[in-house]
């Protein structure tokens, strides 16, 4: 079941004033993007999406990785500061935070969300995805070994588990485990969307042009394992595509995460669109479509998903949502390949609490296949998306 977290939830009782005014002493003013920076987004596909934005971030500037002069050290530290301290770090999955130290030091070192192991591990003049710092965060020593190499997916079972500490309102759990073929790691939910949308960059980012890999977001475990060769790979995979979708939708884009793409854009010369437009990623990844004046901003009056009960669900399930506005409602089920499987409803409703119920159907009246499926809810330009599991 997926529960939409509202700011008082996320911030374990701090009040929205106080981490407001905590933030403002450490995170400089967010910066948008250029004015003209996107405007060669073409907005009438996925596949024309994802081609126009490849172009838009592609060629950026390589930091070094180590190196006596600027390096991803030095710009880790600064796109990783400590809302609370800038003269600390606040790490990605111990939520930890650290004195600055530079580089080469005991405490902290840098994560390669996409694991350099799957398809780059040799740096080199050309080997830009391993220092690009759109995929790179300071993370505790001792947290980096455990993720290792293991792939995001949802830790259901027989996990280990490494707590966070409390800090920016926060704090949760990571989890992971070895499985077959290839061990999995569960990001607290505090930054499950960070590393979604970081990994959502590197596929479109990088497309095997000239000497770079193609990097492919995939659900294939066995893919992934395949290019883990110990050579710099023409194509490489990465995953669990799926599961990065869900904790994207679940985890929104924060001031932490701005900043952190604000600040690597200052040295790369290229941004996160994920951070910037969050609601591409659905669009280029799932095909679900976009809504006409969404705003990457967190809405005042939001329309949510607050609930699906049961799910995974036979034969059928009840979508609870709150909508913040009276307005038009446009309720729909998609498949994971995008396409459009039922409409729900499609009206004006007044806002408040509403339930609709889905029987596994599609829009012929057939039965639809087991599988995931993304219910998709649209109202007053805003939208949310939550995952749901048909079972037979």
């Amino acid at each position: 079941m997926r529960i939409h977290i509202s700011c008082t939830q996320r911030h374990c009782g701090l009040s929205i004033l106080t981490l407001v005014l905590v933030l403002s002493l450490a995170l400089p003013v967010l910066a948008d993007p250029p004015a003209d920076y996107y405007d060669s987004a073409d907005t009438s596909t996925p596949e024309a999406l994802r081609s126009s934005v490849h172009l838009i971030i592609d060629g950026h500037t390589k930091i070094p990785y180590t190196d006596s002069s600027t390096d991803t050290w030095d710009v880790l530290e600064q796109a990783d500061v400590d809302p609370a301290n800038s003269d600390r770090i606040l790490d990605i999955y111990q939520n930890r935070s650290f004195s600055k130290h530079g580089g080469g030091n005991n405490d902290y070192n840098r994560e390669h969300t996409w694991p350099k192991s799957y398809g780059f591990p040799d740096d080199g003049y050309s080997n830009k995805p391993y220092t690009d710092c759109h995929h790179l965060f300071l993370c505790d020593i001792g947290y980096n070994s455990d993720r290792g190499s293991r792939i995001f997916d949802d830790c259901l079972s027989g996990c280990t588990s490494r707590a966070t500490d409390f800090n920016n309102g926060q704090s949760g759990t990571n989890y992971y485990k070895d499985a077959t073929p290839i061990g999995i790691w569960e990001t607290w939910d505090g930054r499950k969307g960070d590393v979604a949308r970081a990994m959502f960059y590197m596929d479109v980012r990088y497309e095997g042009q000239g000497t770079e890999p193609d990097l492919i977001l995939t659900d294939d475990p066995y893919l992934i394992l395949s290019c883990q060769t110990g050579d710099n790979e023409d194509v490489a995979y990465m995953g669990l595509l799926e599961v990065l979708l869900q904790w994207h939708f679940d985890d929104p884009v924060d001031d932490v995460e701005r900043h952190h793409t604000d600040l690597v854009a200052q040295y790369q010369g290229n941004r996160n669109p994920f951070v910037d437009h969050p609601d591409w990623a659905g669009f280029i990844f799932a095909g679900i479509p976009l809504v006409s004046g969404v705003d990457s901003g967190v809405p005042t009056a939001p329309n949510v998903i607050a609930s699906i009960y049961p799910n995974p669900f036979n034969p059928s399930t009840s979508i609870h949502m709150e909508l913040g506005q009276d307005g038009p409602v446009r309720v729909e089920i998609y498949s994971l390949e995008g396409k459009r499987v039922r409409t729900l409803m499609n009206e004006v409703r007044p806002a408040g609490a509403m339930t609709l119920s889905w029987n596994g159907r599609n829009d012929k009246g057939g039965l639809a296949a087991s599988g995931t499926y993304f219910c998709r809810l649209q109202s007053n330009g805003q939208s949310d998306t939550a995952k749901m599991v048909l079972l037979k």
